[in-house]
């Protein structure tokens, strides 16, 4: 079943996300289980669109990270990442799983800072339309 993404700040997010999916793989997998994976990617996927969703409704904030998540984990092992922590094998997945989450919030506020600073209304009618070239503002310097 194909994800239907109606959310407008998805292609922000979505290369971020499978960026770090594959940083957590390589980092974590041999180390950690499955489950504990897939909630580490979670909680960074929650930090990093936190900055864009932590004003508006929760039930929307949750519906984007659902998406995210989804890109890389099947329905059932999304749905787990997103509603329960399990329980850590080693002492660190505690320390780790904050560290990624405030890592992942710090990567949302520089995207959320580069989203406004390029916040064009041609470039948000047609997402294919380039951004505004930093060249064309200081011209009559």
């Amino acid at each position: 079943m194909s994800t239907d993404i109606q959310f407008p700040e998805f292609g922000i997010f979505a290369p971020k996300a499978e960026v770090a999916w594959t940083a957590l793989q390589r980092e974590y997998a041999s180390r950690i289980t499955g489950a504990e994976l897939d909630h580490l990617f979670a909680c960074l996927v929650f930090g990093l669109t936190s900055p864009a969703y932590a004003e508006r409704e929760p039930a929307l904030h949750f519906d984007v990270c659902r998406a995210l998540v989804a890109m890389k984990l099947p329905s059932d092992r999304a749905d787990a990442a997103l509603h329960a922590v399990p329980e850590p094998t080693q002492p660190w997945v505690v320390s780790a799983r904050e560290l990624i989450e405030s890592q992942g919030a710090k990567m949302g506020r520089r995207l959320q800072e580069m989203h406004i600073f390029n916040d064009d209304p041609v470039a948000d009618a047609d997402p294919s339309a380039p951004g505004r070239s930093a060249n064309s503002e200081g011209k009559a310097a």
